[in-house]
């Protein structure tokens, strides 16, 4: 079967790393030059790594092993305490360096913005048409361009995004890790509702590290970048032990600034032949821990549903019938996560007590 994916992030390289194993005619389509890092951090665990050893990739060595998971206040009093299992540290650029490695650079296509598809009148794609004027028919197309996705807004729109209400400021720390985050991910959490303070070591010599912020309590969290690190200097400097440290050896004005939002889940994943994985399909808020392990699940999902049928093309109905199988599979799982996250959220921006709250563990 000839399959193109539409981006190249997580969902996407993993779902053309399972697909083209089975020997089907996959080709994937990136907007940007180079994968973009973003200075995330993630915790990945057991389940994500078992994924990514399914997708046969060799998981030995990558990130720092986190064995605990801590809150404290603003004083340092732990709040709440957590051991973790077979959980590491890693940075998403170190993720996505991981995926590539196990995909044929030849499937790749970098700088190919997608712009719309050529129908064929009867509910199909017939083609991608990309920015550029270039044209790619498939008998399978696979959006995967991420929580603004243009395929979704293009062929299956759904539910609107759902208003940011909170925000996330994200940095890198490259230095000595203070000894209280070796192996442990640690979260302050300030009396004030609606700020909290994560930092995740994600090697012996780098710390990614996330301030959540409601930005109507704290307008200067989407300030311009100046302002924006000057506040994040002064909490820094009210915060004892590992929060000064980190802050302060941090890049101030590179933080990344993510609007956090989800949606509610559409009717269907699918239409015709085009199919919406990872964030195209479920934004999810970064409260869950879940939009990595959700777009590798959505890969191994569809490779499993598709070799049930080999690897030459499916009559139309066979093909709606198995997409449709898809949604039904993955949706009670999403739904459960997409609740979980929402609840994640008023919990924090309406801070009840810590002990009571279902705490997200990363950023």
């Amino acid at each position: 079967m000839k399959i193109a994916i539409i981006g190249g992030s997580t969902a996407g390289i993993a779902a053309g790393i399972r697909l083209s194993q089975d020997g089907h005619q996959v080709s994937l389509f990136e907007r940007r030059s180079t994968k973009s890092a973003g200075g995330f951090g993630l915790l990945l665990t057991p389940s994500v790594l078992q994924g990514l050893t399914t997708l046969g990739l060799d998981v030995d060595g990558l990130g720092h092993p986190v064995g605990q998971f801590q809150i404290q206040n603003e004083k340092g009093h732990s709040i709440l305490c957590r051991e973790l299992r077979q959980t590491v540290g890693v940075e998403r650029s170190a993720l996505l360096n991981l995926l590539s490695s196990g995909l044929d650079p030849q499937i790749m296509n970098d700088e190919k913005t997608f712009s719309h598809f050529e129908s064929t009148g009867n509910g199909l794609a017939k083609a991608a048409i990309f920015q550029d004027g270039s044209r790619v028919e498939a008998d399978l197309f696979i959006g995967a361009d991420g929580v603004r996705s243009q395929v979704r807004q293009d062929w299956i729109p759904g539910p609107a995004l759902e208003p940011v209400k909170s925000v996330e400021l994200v940095g890198v720390y490259r230095g000595e890790v203070p000894a209280e985050l070796l192996g442990r991910a640690l979260k302050i959490m300030p009396q004030e509702s609606g700020l909290a303070i994560g930092m995740v070591p994600t090697s012996d010599r780098s710390v990614v590290w996330y301030i959540q912020c409601d930005p109507r309590r704290w307008p200067q969290s989407i300030a311009d970048p100046a302002e924006r690190a000057r506040w994040i200097q002064g909490l820094g400097e009210q915060h004892p032990g590992p929060v000064a440290q980190i802050l302060a050896g941090s890049d101030l004005r590179g933080v990344h600034l993510w609007r956090t939002t989800d949606r509610d889940l559409p009717a269907t994943f699918h239409r015709g032949n085009v199919l919406l994985i990872g964030d195209a399909a479920h934004p999810l808020l970064t409260f869950t821990s879940q939009g990595t392990g959700s777009a590798i699940e959505d890969a191994l999902a569809i490779g499993d549903l598709l070799d049930q049928h080999g690897t030459k093309a499916i009559q139309q109905e066979t093909l709606h019938a198995l997409l449709g199988e898809f949604g039904r599979l993955r949706k009670p799982i999403l739904k459960a996560r997409l609740q979980m996250g929402r609840r994640m959220q008023e919990q924090f921006l309406n801070r009840p007590s810590v002990r009571q709250q279902i705490v997200p563990i990363c950023c």
